[in-house]
């Protein structure tokens, strides 16, 4: 009963997607998944964003508060503390250095104030029209509500194609991501969404990367070992460390045709003292996966996927992907639709032993990351040119992830609309718990 509810609740999301231009608090995607009334309610959800609130991209409402807040130079609160009531520092938090104003910046800003703390909590972020006084001091992060900002700065790129309801550009309502690496940056985590303790996750998103991505060397050069961190998920045992790669990663000799699946759940010990990890391999349906003692699971490469043929670059594509914890094994699978793809491919399906890995306790947030391990150094080449990722309608839950065509990706029924068997030792629960 509970798989054909399921299977009922998949198809019912596939055939309600939606696309085009929307109206934060009524209509967006994140608005439907939370509202209880509307036929999309997802009551496992653990969180949700779509970029639409209207003070990432509009100059209102400073001094707002909740859901939205205020724009990204709002001091409100505590004068002088740049962006510290932006929506983005009051719902994730803000991330490292790198992408926050420091004192006396910026110096003529075209709104606000400039910063009067050593470091201030908002982040620096690319506008079209620099309404964040950000564009020369190195932003991180822009978000984009047309087509020609994925252009503006590179007029080479293309505009990304399969958005929502066909077309190019923004992938669904009036907003997406671009999270932003210049040439040699690092980037690195820019805040976490956070969320209940859980033992399941399933994560659903749309993901774009500019037609320049390989060319710009932020993948690493052939033969040298290099990364290019993407969204981590923060484990209870480890907070301050072990963020596992799950899902959508980038981590071995590159480039590589898998990109950008080769992740890992991580067993780096409570306070960062080391891996515990002594567990095996069990079980290996799709995708390639090793279990190496002290470090954790390592997957990448999926033998069923070729970037350039799936998932070209300049192209939207979805990644589904779950993870769910017994009491001695886990199972990690994902699937992944590219532009071309009319239904959902199976890519990685492994199962393993949990033997001291560092999410043995759970997970209870995502880090939103993009570090470019290739701009360390390390005698890593470094990144040539600016380059980006693209992000948007990210719907994370306690359970099986909704389908890529419930969050507007193009396509048909699902490939696989079934439940996964429950890993050895995991006691089965009912949806929404």
């Amino acid at each position: 009963m509970k798989a054909a509810l399921w299977a009922a609740w998949v198809m019912f999301c596939a055939a309600s997607a939606w696309a085009g231009p929307c109206t934060p608090g009524t209509n967006c995607y994140c608005d439907k998944i939370k509202n209880p009334s509307d036929p999309a309610y997802d009551p496992s959800l653990l969180f949700c964003e779509d970029f639409e609130a209207p003070s990432l991209y509009q100059n209102v409402p400073v001094g707002g508060g909740a859901p939205y807040f205020g724009p990204w130079y709002d001091d409100s609160g505590q004068l002088g503390n740049r962006g510290v009531n932006s929506y983005w520092n009051r719902k994730y938090g803000n991330g490292g250095s790198g992408f926050l104003f420091s004192s006396g910046q910026p110096a003529s800003p075209a709104n606000g104030a400039p910063c009067g703390f050593g470091l201030c909590t908002g982040m620096k972020v690319w506008d079209s029209t620099n309404r964040w006084s950000a564009n020369s001091y190195s932003p991180r992060a822009a978000i984009y509500t047309q087509g020609s900002h994925f252009t503006q700065e590179n007029g080479a790129l293309t505009i990304p194609s399969n958005a929502a309801g066909g077309g190019a550009g923004v992938f669904d309502g009036n907003a997406s991501l671009s999270w932003r690496v210049p040439a040699g940056a690092t980037h690195g985590i820019a805040g976490a969404a956070s969320f209940r303790t859980v033992t399941e996750i399933g994560l659903t998103m749309a993901m774009a990367y500019p037609s320049n991505s390989l060319a710009s060397g932020i993948w690493g050069q052939p033969g040298t070992e290099a990364a290019w961190k993407h969204n981590e998920w923060a484990t209870v045992n480890s907070p301050n460390c072990g963020f596992d790669g799950l899902f959508a990663f980038y981590n071995q000799l590159g480039p590589r045709t898998g990109i950008p699946f080769a992740g890992f759940v991580g067993a780096f010990g409570s306070g960062c003292t080391g891996g515990t990890y002594s567990g095996t391999v069990i079980d290996q349906t799709a995708g390639s996966a090793s279990a190496i003692s002290g470090i954790g699971v390592l997957w990448n490469t999926p033998s069923n996927y070729s970037q350039p043929t799936d998932w070209p670059f300049g192209a939207w594509g979805c990644v589904r992907g779950h993870i769910s914890i017994g009491a001695e094994t886990e199972r990690l699978r994902v699937w992944f639709q590219g532009p071309y793809m009319t239904v959902e491919r199976l890519i990685i399906d492994v199962s393993f032993t949990k033997a001291g890995l560092d999410n043995a306790g759970g997970y209870n947030g995502m880090k939103w990351n993009a570090y470019a391990n290739t701009n360390q150094g390390m005698g890593y080449v470094a990144s040539t040119e600016t380059t980006f990722r693209y992000e948007d309608n990210v719907h994370a839950r306690n359970g099986l992830p909704v389908s890529c065509a419930a969050i507007g990706f193009g396509g048909s029924t699902p490939a696989d609309n079934n439940p996964p068997a429950a890993p050895r030792g995991l006691r089965p629960q009912g949806l929404g718990h």
